[in-house]
């Protein structure tokens, strides 16, 4: 609350609680979406948001989608290398949900059976475990947290990664939506 902050990554996908969370009065608070709902934007474009705001002393939050990462992780490495402080907190629904209830609602008008909308939208069997993916390209990493009383420690520790100059990941394990 007493940070100057940016929320570097888009939110429809998270949900959009940003606006009920904190209060958006400055022009970079959030810095908006993707556009035409393109996917693999988050990590990256958070990545570059939090390289602009390194020296001006700005504490850059990108709330990452899991799916999303999977189509850039590598910026993981980018952010680690050039030690640029940015914390990354997954939103680990452990699937493509956004497509998964289009395909639910699309099976149920055309009175097909839904039982197979998780094909091709599940990130599941094997669980995508991101905090050991982000320790794997030299960040620090910490979860997945599946506990909601694990999840302020595990932020705390997080922050202070950041607050020292350096990236940090939170994995959460998320519901679907």
């Amino acid at each position: 609350m007493n940070e100057d902050w940016c929320l570097s990554s888009p939110t429809a996908f998270s949900g959009g609680h940003n606006v009920q969370l904190w209060d958006h009065n400055k022009p970079y608070s959030c810095l908006g979406g993707q556009g035409a709902g393109g996917m693999g934007y988050g990590a990256p474009a958070s990545v570059g948001a939090a390289l602009a705001a390194k020296n001006r002393g700005r504490f850059v939050i990108n709330i990452q989608c899991d799916g999303d990462l999977n189509y850039a992780p590598g910026v993981l490495w980018t952010a680690a290398h050039h030690r640029i402080p940015l914390l990354t907190i997954m939103h680990n629904n452990r699937a493509y949900h956004q497509e998964a209830m289009y395909l639910t609602d699309m099976a149920a008008r055309a009175n097909r059976g839904v039982e197979n909308f998780s094909v091709g939208t599940g990130i599941n069997d094997p669980n995508i475990d991101y905090a050991t993916m982000a320790k794997a390209y030299g960040m620090y990493g910490k979860g997945p947290i599946t506990d909601p009383k694990d999840l302020g420690p595990a932020l705390r520790e997080a922050i202070a990664v950041v607050k020292r100059g350096e990236p940090a990941l939170v994995d959460v394990v998320t519901q679907p939506r």
